[in-house]
């Protein structure tokens, strides 16, 4: 029986234009082979092999894919169009043997890959989606992709057809009749695949089908594709796959209606049904490798890290223009002055959030938080009115945990109908009161109550910021992988005290809770070891708060070894996260 070799190989470049559209080209180079089985009267005047080769194709498409969940990978969808195109004048090479079903010139290349020699054009589109299961579960790395296509393809053919009289020593033939056929078809293709990487390589497995709608029979080509690639971390990549054939397919009925020729006249609508595969047949296997290298052509410049504020300092009621101070408290950013003809002033700053407070003489100070990110530069103006007697109080409300601002009431116990103010949305106030000493009380929404005393003087202007810690709340968990003790030991390292003594700052805030330290390990070691040393862990932690103030009537100890982990035990990164102490708290009052 005879049997057909085929190969393809292809130059593929692509360019990221950017972030999320790439243009690619494609070049195709085909061979195809067959081998006879040698029975007569072929044998006679043929050898074995006979077969072609030529430059296949070119292509050229463009693909674009986006996340649509900001700052995640979890989702991506894409779009992707290309524009196929093959020269009728392509030069064909035949074999020295070739001893073909056709007449020269209409070789059988025709019948096997028509792409090499019908000059047809091809487009196609494309969309495309890909899940990271990895972004929801960590444990499980693995990528599902999939991808469904419409494409529509162009062939003509210009033949002679004739009908065969073989005996037991030659053939000949007789009825000869030109053909010339043009025509467009079109097919849906389908993908799926699923990929596990690992660190030096890709493991995927794909499953491939194109169904032609324009025909009614042997019209579905389908693979099955195991495969591997290798990944360095240079940007090189190497691929090994292998196409195993899922799909019936008959060679022997695309044919362009020879066969039926040989009884009697063939329709045009009849050849076209049994005319090639635009791509060729289902083979029975293919082993298939590519060489790979991606990189920058353009190195990235570092992103700046400073921004540009500037504005006006000017009067409130007048709108003329006041020389004043632009101070920046707590940041080692130097103030600036602005001009006293024009109220201008301008300063470079490190991204993020940074506070501005404005004086003036004969002034109430001003302040504000500015948010600003690398490169970007912002204006921000400062009115001011005129001081009364006495002094001021300015200052901003944060979060002591994320710096983040706070709304928060401001008042002042101490004084008979004294002032209250609320912070604005960047958590900053200013209240003007008498001169003396006085205490300042803020108060927040699910966040511990602060008192702080705080002189002023006559036409002074002080400036108190506040960090407000949240309120404790029952059934609520502190996980701290960054109380360390030494190895095989419940000693604790100085480093842990810093977390340590921020623990009892929230606990003596909280008079009233009731808290238990749960120690856990890593699974190294037995199971007994392992519950031994997370018991005298949890009671290292409890000393250390009585030590420090913490009634020990409000705190509980217990050892849960390596029977709960956070993460399972699989690499050093994630044993370090289950060796940790935990807080529950208990209660939170009486």
């Amino acid at each position: 029986r005879d049997k057909e070799h085929s190969g393809e190989a292809l130059f593929v470049v692509a360019y990221g234009v950017l972030d999320y559209i790439e243009l690619g080209a494609r070049l195709s180079y085909q061979v195809n082979y067959y081998e006879r089985d040698m029975q007569q009267p072929r044998g006679l005047s043929c050898g074995r092999w006979d077969g072609v080769h030529g430059l296949s194709d070119a292509t050229i498409g463009f693909k674009a894919g986006f996340a649509p969940i900001s700052d995640s990978d979890l989702l991506w969808l894409g779009l992707q169009n290309w524009w196929s195109f093959a020269p009728s004048t392509n030069e064909i090479v035949l074999s020295e043997d070739y001893c073909g079903r056709w007449y020269p010139p209409t070789p059988m290349w025709e019948m096997r890959r028509p792409r090499l020699s019908t000059g047809h054009t091809s487009i196609g589109v494309g969309a495309l989606i890909s899940f990271d299961f990895a972004e929801v579960m960590p444990s499980a790395p693995m990528r599902f992709h999939m991808n469904c296509a419409y494409n529509r393809f162009k062939q003509s053919f210009s033949m002679w057809d004739f009908r065969s009289n073989y005996d037991s020593t030659s053939y000949s033939s007789d009825d000869s009749i030109h053909v010339n056929m043009a025509f467009q078809e079109s097919a849906l293709d389908f993908g799926a695949a699923l990929e596990m990487p690992t660190q030096f390589a890709i493991i995927f497995t794909e499953f491939s089908m194109r169904y032609f709608l324009d025909r009614e029979q042997d019209n579905m080509v389908g693979y099955f594709t195991p495969g591997i690639r290798f990944i360095t971390k240079a940007g090189a990549m190497m691929d090994v796959t292998f196409d195993l054939g899922i799909t019936d397919f008959n060679p022997e009925y695309h044919d362009l209606g020879h066969e039926l020729y040989q009884s009697g006249p063939v329709s045009i609508d009849d050849r076209l049904e049994r005319s090639p595969l635009p791509l060729g047949g289902t083979n029975d296997w293919c082993v298939g490798f590519s060489l790979a290298f991606s990189s920058d052509l353009i190195s990235e410049r570092p992103a700046p890290t400073t921004g540009t504020v500037s504005g006006v300092v000017t009067d409130v009621e007048t709108g003329e223009p006041v020389q004043g101070t632009v101070s920046f408290p707590g940041t080692a950013v130097p103030p600036v002055v602005s001009d006293p003809q024009t109220g201008y002033y301008t300063v470079v700053i490190p991204e993020g959030s940074v506070p501005f407070a404005v004086s003036a003489e004969g002034y109430l100070p001003a302040s504000a938080t500015v948010v600003i990110q690398g490169g970007q530069s912002v204006v921000k103006d400062f009115q001011l009115e005129l001081k009364p007697s006495g002094g001021a109080i300015v200052g901003t409300v944060t979060d002591a945990e994320t710096g983040d601002p706070v709304v928060a009431t401001i008042s002042f116990p101490d004084i008979t109908d004294g002032p209250s103010v609320t912070t604005n949305a960047e958590g900053v106030y200013s209240v003007e009161v008498p001169a003396g000493t006085w205490t300042i009380k803020v108060e927040a929404e699910d966040y511990l109550p602060k008192s702080q005393p705080v002189v002023v003087g006559e036409d002074q202007t002080v400036v108190q910021n506040f960090e407000l810690r949240p309120a404790l709340v029952e059934g609520q968990v502190l996980r701290f992988s960054n109380i360390y003790f030494d190895v095989g030991s419940a000693q604790l390292k100085p480093e842990s005290y810093a977390v340590l003594d921020g623990i009892v700052e929230v606990l003596l805030a909280n008079p009233d809770a009731r808290v238990q330290i749960a120690g856990h390990t890593d699974s190294d070691g037995s199971t007994s070891y392992n519950q031994t040393l997370s018991e005298q862990r949890a009671s290292s932690v409890f000393t250390y708060l009585v030590n420090h103030g913490v009634p020990a009537a409000r705190l509980t100890t217990i050892g849960f070894g390596e029977s709960q982990p956070f993460v399972p035990n699989t690499s050093a990164a994630n044993k370090a996260q289950n060796r940790r102490i935990e807080f529950t708290v208990l209660s939170v009052g009486r």
